[in-house]
């Protein structure tokens, strides 16, 4: 007796501004799905994608929508209502990474009882212009956010003004700028892949440029760093993945400064990319798991939560 394949509906586009990210992941992944295992569509999601989602009625969705709606819970919580099942993390795990001082928050207090508790950048709170003077340079970004989007780099006094709308409102955060080598590493199925490091061609940042241009950034895996720093990366990424209840793939980024091996992790990515220039495939393809097999992998781990 012949088995029904699966309908898989790739769900990409959005709302915000990494809607083209998100378009590139869901064809690289709509591209690479198995054909003979299943069926497959996609939504490209604008203000009629209840109807669409209703019309196909796909057995399930594959997230890769990036950004608010589709990285913040929103998404989820629509697709946990209608009882179908999405790969990537649920309401509360989406909710928490979205948001980076939430995120530093939480996993900062989860963990400081621990032998090697997670340590993030501190956040800088300051009540003048004077006052973040003292510490430049300063990293200025969103809360909530990601693919680098309006991330900028605060060198001098000029910077610090020109900014002074973004530091002193509610959306953007301030942190020192710490180490000088950008690392990462994606934990998939709970276990750690392989850590990268990326040197920006670019900037001396990994910024939206870098990460989606081509020969953006130089990816060098495994990461050429001491066996301790290695292992604490691993660590630290799957303890945060523990911790916020990551479900399928995440993605967790560090600063290393080699020169005092002080570690910084900067944040957690509970929607990776999966473009031609991602860092999860990449590591994927380096562990032997081509993109068919990731995205297979994605979808066996497919639910949705009771509400």
């Amino acid at each position: 007796m012949k088995v029904k394949k699966k309908h898989v509906a790739f769900l990409m586009g959005g709302f915000s501004s990494e809607r083209e990210v998100s378009i590139n992941s869901g064809n690289a992944c709509y591209d690479a799905i198995d054909k003979e295992k299943y069926n497959a569509s996609k939504i490209i999601v604008d203000k009629n994608f209840y109807d669409q989602i209703l019309t196909i009625n796909p057995d399930i969705c594959f997230n890769a929508l990036h950004g608010s709606f589709g990285e913040d819970g929103t998404i989820q919580s629509f697709l946990n209502k209608i009882k179908v099942p999405y790969t990537h993390s649920g309401v509360n795990s989406s909710t928490i990474a979205m948001n980076k001082l939430l995120t530093k928050k939480i996993l900062s207090q989860f963990s400081k009882d621990l032998d090697d508790p997670i340590i993030f950048p501190e956040t800088c709170d300051y009540k003048s212009i004077n006052e973040y003077k003292k510490f430049l340079p300063l990293i200025l970004k969103p809360i909530s956010g990601g693919s680098s989007v309006e991330i900028d780099i605060l060198n001098n006094e000029d910077d610090l003004i020109h900014a002074k709308d973004k530091i002193f409102n509610n959306l953007f955060m301030v942190e020192p700028l710490v180490g000088n080598r950008e690392l990462t590493v994606s934990i998939l199925d709970n276990k750690p892949l392989v850590v990268t490091e990326i040197i920006s061609k670019k900037n001396c940042f990994y910024d939206y440029n870098s990460k989606y241009s081509s020969n953006g950034s130089l990816h060098i895996l495994p990461a050429q760093i001491p066996k301790t720093i290695y292992n604490k990366v691993t660590k630290w990424a799957k303890l945060a993945h523990e911790i916020l209840g990551c479900s399928g793939i995440s993605r967790s980024d560090f600063r290393f400064n080699d020169i005092n091996n002080n570690l910084y992790m900067l944040e957690i990515n509970t929607q990776p990319g999966m473009t031609k220039t991602s860092l999860s495939p990449e590591q994927a393809e380096y562990c032997g798991i081509t993109l068919t097999e990731l995205v297979d992998k994605l979808i066996s781990k497919a639910k949705f939560e009771k509400v």
